[in-house]
């Protein structure tokens, strides 16, 4: 007789789960966990209330001052919960700029990492990783696991959550195209170093990086003050992308999330905690990803004082834009002045 298969999860489940109601969707869930173990918890809401949570066997303890012994789904629900308060609250701050829902949220910090998405209105998915090398795994199983319940359970269609892996990104090198059809326009903050040959490099970054196919915005701060930003919302490519929102009042918006990022950056900390506090001497985050029905909203940290922002507005762009804002981020301390001594 063959041994029996080793069991990797447990699933903890609410007084109020039904088979009816929940069996298939679970089922789906548990099935995530047990194939990506990058995963450590994966906990299912309905309007805010956990329904049940998947938890690996091998996962690490959670922060002690956070937990209440004999409550492990609780627990684990801890950060999920707090994610999904702080979604919501992101959500209503990106809906006027005319993009869609906020369906996807991912928090990294240096020890690990938190997953949010919802199937659909009312039912939120979210995962926790132990440490930032598995966030991708952990990102790619929720975003195919979301796609499965919102298709095979509820006959909705696939929101390409992540983007589409099959979309072709920009053309590495050279990009005339960009020239004819929105070559960056560049702007300068008031923490800009008054230097020609330095905003000659940064202008020089903007254009290599900046792009009318995935990465259309990216902002550079430091000090919470802004140094360098540049979009493409004026090619005429983009064009039926500003119907209902101008280029105007996008860039005004996108500078305004910047200045209200602080009160969010607090509550995704706090979300993030119990699975990675946050080491002494580094930004809180290193990095956030907001999900949008057309497109994303990345903010990346480059030290604990500064972290860039970026946007696309094509969805099927939104893993290649978020790769093309990490390459810019490291591109750009090596063009900053360096301090006098």
């Amino acid at each position: 007789m063959a041994a029996p298969a080793t069991q990797h999860t447990q699933t903890l489940k609410e007084s109020h789960w039904t088979v009816t109601g929940h069996g298939r969707i679970t089922a789906m869930c548990e099935e995530a966990v047990a194939a990506t173990p990058a995963v450590r918890s994966l906990c299912h809401y309905s309007n805010g209330i956990l329904d049940f949570a998947v938890l690996r066997l091998d996962r690490a303890p959670l922060s002690s001052l956070v937990t209440e012994a004999g409550d492990e789904a609780r627990n684990e629900a801890l950060p999920g919960s707090r994610l999904l308060l702080s979604a919501q609250d992101l959500g209503g701050v990106l809906r006027p700029l005319g993009t869609g829902e906020l369906m996807r949220t991912v928090v990294v910090n240096q020890r690990g990492g938190l997953w949010g998405g919802r199937a659909r209105p009312g039912e939120f998915l979210a995962a926790t990783a132990d440490g930032p090398d598995g966030v991708p795994a952990m990102d790619t199983a929720m975003n195919r696991l979301v796609a499965r319940v919102r298709t095979e359970v509820h006959s909705l269609p696939d929101e390409l959550l992540g983007g589409d892996t099959g979309a072709a990104p920009h053309p590495d090198g050279p990009r005339p195209q960009a020239v004819a059809d929105g070559s960056p326009r560049i702007d300068f903050g008031t923490a800009a170093a008054a230097d020609t040959a330095y905003e000659q490099r940064m202008r020089d970054l903007w254009r290599e990086h900046v792009n009318t196919t995935d990465l259309h915005y990216a902002a550079y701060y430091q000090d919470w003050t802004l140094v360098c930003v540049g979009d493409v919302f004026e090619a005429h490519s983009l064009g039926p992308r500003f119907l209902g929102v101008s280029v105007r009042t996008r860039r005004t918006a996108y500078r305004d999330l910047s200045r209200s990022l602080r009160g969010h950056l607090v509550r995704l900390t706090d979300a993030i905690g119990p699975v990675g506090p946050p080491v002494v001497g580094r930004a809180p985050l290193d990095r956030i990803v907001l999900d949008v029905q057309e497109g994303a909203v990345y903010v990346l940290w480059t030290s604990p004082r500064s972290f860039m922002l970026g946007v696309t507005l094509d969805q099927r762009q939104v893993g290649h834009a978020d790769r093309r804002l990490a390459e810019l981020a490291r591109a750009v301390p090596e063009v900053m002045p360096q301090p006098s001594r």
